[in-house]
């Protein structure tokens, strides 16, 4: 018996004799009939091949590493979180605050758990900014008011920044000379009341906006706002800035600018309201009190010395920590030569194409394993080196080298509060959001799975399937790749990060991935496709599904646990990476509502469903259609399943 879960080849005994057969009716028909003794030998024969599929699936877990390595295939290494860390000052920065690269924050520790440690990987400094320029445009005409030691106190008609009343597009800027990208910046002004009908305090009908270069402004994020959007007259507003910032000219002066814009709509409820009297602007400032930096689940080392080289070719060397994270630029190995010096050599894939004289080498990343390129025998040339060998006695160390990663580094909002080391100026650190794309090393069943689909395309994308496989192949961030039909000559993918844990309700923005690992699966495509086919890489388009159940249980069920459990079915089985039957929704695949009762009658304690509708729903606002959907939810060819909030009400039966 082959054990369960284990498939190596899915050909049954049935198969294998179907194959045998027609192999014979092409290759030799003369030699088969019913009767002759050919038909014994193919049913013996078939025999013998389902017991070395069966002895082969039964080989260790080590061995199957030793095998897969043989045809150079290698386990993927796990992925680090990722994480923006918010920093806050004591003050407004009066002098520059040095963010050194490594500076390290963490989960706070407990009894039972260790602290859970990212790292920023680049220096950051919050310079002490303060506006030079203060310019208030009304109708599309600008004009500059003057400023002093970074505050603006308008006169006369200059304290109006809008039009009265306001109109849409009106705007009052601050101009800085640097660049205030990622900076927690903080306004603070006194003013008179604005007055407007429909205008909320919690969502007035304004746009703070960075300048971006070009003609182009990003919206900025606002924490809070004690004006209450002009409401309240003076105050502050606390704005959270992009992670860019580009120079616009504005009146006459190019600098970093930060606007406050009047719009037509609310920016949450996009409802229309307007100010029928602006407000009078007496004085307005402006300065950092924090920043927004990115942080990675990961602990580096620096100059970590590996051992030293005997000169033959073919050495292997092991790092202490393991397993590695992808080497980053700047992340190498270093040997040193006989003047003392140390030298930088380059990573490859494999030294099929390497040189005597290159100094190439290529690391195991979940074994934290370094090769040096080899001496083999051809049949013609004799001994070929491929790669050069390191100065006999001369020292090996990697430059420096990133460990860790995994789930564990998905943690939640809030979580990483703890400095491991104090900074002049930072009152607090935090994590607004919860971080993303912690994935654990593959597992060797899952390097088995793709065991046969890497031999076949050997790095090579020639059909769909090859480009679906390399893209997942691109990078562990990488769940699924689906083929998108596109009107459109060359390949459209779409990508889908991995998500750990899957079996939950996924938002929208977990399921999108991001620019940089479209671009690394870009990157690793366009060194493997057909010369002259056009890649393109997206997000998938998801179809919002919530289901609302009515269900009765059996008389002594806990129907809280029994409304948990039925929810967190219908999010396993309406899931784009782990739904379906267990590999994810099928693109374009309809949802019938008839397997969904089976899904919610499959969990224990459920006894009938008696109610049980389907809703389309926008995954973004999570707003619910008002009518339930058919019997069937149709899907475009390119769309995929995914779980809004799942609505169940549970009545137990009475005994």
């Amino acid at each position: 018996m082959i054990p369960p879960g284990v498939r190596l080849d899915p050909r049954g005994h049935a198969d294998l004799t179907a194959e045998a057969r027609a192999r014979i009716a092409n290759l030799c028909p003369e030699l088969h009939a019913e009767s002759d003794p050919g038909e014994t030998l193919i049913e013996l024969f078939a025999w013998m091949t389902g017991l070395a599929i069966e002895r082969l699936a039964r080989v260790p877990d080590k061995l199957h590493i030793a095998l897969l390595d043989m045809l150079g295939i290698e386990l993927r290494p796990p992925a680090p979180a990722c994480a923006d860390l918010r920093l806050r000052l004591s003050a407004a920065a009066q002098r520059p605050v040095n963010i050194r690269a490594g500076t390290e924050v963490g989960t706070t520790r407990t009894a039972s758990e260790d602290s859970i440690v990212f790292h920023v990987p680049e220096p950051f400094t919050i310079a002490p900014l303060r506006p030079v320029s203060y310019v208030i445009e009304r109708a599309g005409a600008a004009r500059e008011i003057g400023v002093m030691d970074g505050v603006a106190h308008p006169h006369g008609p200059d304290r109006i920044p809008y039009a009265q009343p306001p109109a849409v597009g009106d705007a009052l800027y601050l101009g800085f000379e640097q660049s205030i990208a990622r900076l927690l910046v903080q306004v603070s002004l006194e003013a008179s009341m604005a007055r407007g009908a429909g205008v909320r305090p919690e969502d007035p009908p304004l746009r703070w906006e960075a300048s971006q270069s070009d003609g182009a402004w990003s919206e900025v994020d606002v924490l809070t706002d004690l004006t209450g959007g002009f409401n309240y007259g003076s105050g502050t507003v606390e704005l959270q800035m992009p992670s860019t910032s580009g120079i616009e000219p504005i009146a006459g002066r190019r600098l970093h600018w930060l606007r406050c814009r009047i719009a037509e709509t609310t920016r949450v409820g996009d409802q229309p309201a307007a100010y029928q009297h602006t407000p009078e602007i007496y004085r307005i400032t402006a300065a950092p009190i924090g920043a927004l930096l990115a942080a990675e689940h990961s602990t580096a080392e620096f100059g970590e010395l590996l051992g030293t080289s005997t000169g033959e070719p073919g050495e292997t060397f092991t790092t202490r920590f393991a397993p590695v994270l992808e080497l980053a630029p700047g992340e190498t190995l270093e040997v040193q030569t006989p003047g003392g010096e140390w030298e930088a050599w380059e990573e490859v894939d494999s030294f099929a194409d390497s040189d005597p004289d290159d100094r190439h080498f290529t690391i195991d990343l979940v074994r934290g394993l370094i090769r040096l390129g080899p001496e083999v025998h051809e049949p013609l040339a004799g001994l070929v080196r491929h790669g050069s060998t390191a100065t006999k006695g001369g020292a090996l160390r990697m430059s420096r080298y990133r460990h860790g990663g995994g789930q564990i580094g998905n943690v939640s909002p809030g979580s990483l509060s703890t400095l491991r080391s104090a900074i002049p100026g930072v009152a607090s650190v935090t994590n607004p959001g919860p971080a993303r794309g912690g994935v654990d090393s593959q597992s060797v069943r899952s390097a088995r799975a793709q065991a046969a689909l890497e031999i076949r395309t050997r790095h090579r994308a020639v059909t769909a399937q090859d480009y679906e496989f390399l893209a997942t192949d691109a990078s562990p961030r990488v769940a699924r790749a689906v083929r998108v039909p596109a009107g459109e000559p060359g390949v459209t993918l779409g990508i889908l990060p991995r998500i750990d844990p899957a079996n939950r309700r996924l938002t929208i923005d977990e399921l999108t991935p991001d620019r940089e690992l479209l671009e690394v699966v870009a990157r690793y495509l366009d060194a493997r496709k057909v010369v002259g086919c056009p890649v393109r890489l997206a997000p998938v388009r998801f179809r919002g599904v919530s289901v609302v159940v009515n269900l009765e249980a059996t008389p002594r069920a806990e129907t809280e646990q029994i409304e948990h459990r039925v929810r967190d079915a219908l999010h396993t089985y309406l899931n784009p990476l782990i739904g379906g039957a267990g590999l994810g929704w099928p693109c374009g695949r309809p949802l019938h509502q008839g397997e969904l009762y089976a899904v919610v009658q499959a969990v224990a304690g459920v006894e009938a469903v008696k109610i049980l509708r389907l809703y389309e729903v926008n995954l973004g606002t999570g707003e619910r259609a008002s009518k339930p959907a058919a019997r069937q939810i149709v899907l475009a060819p390119d769309e995929l399943i995914a779980s809004g909030d799942h609505i169940v009400r549970v009545n137990r039966r009475e005994p």
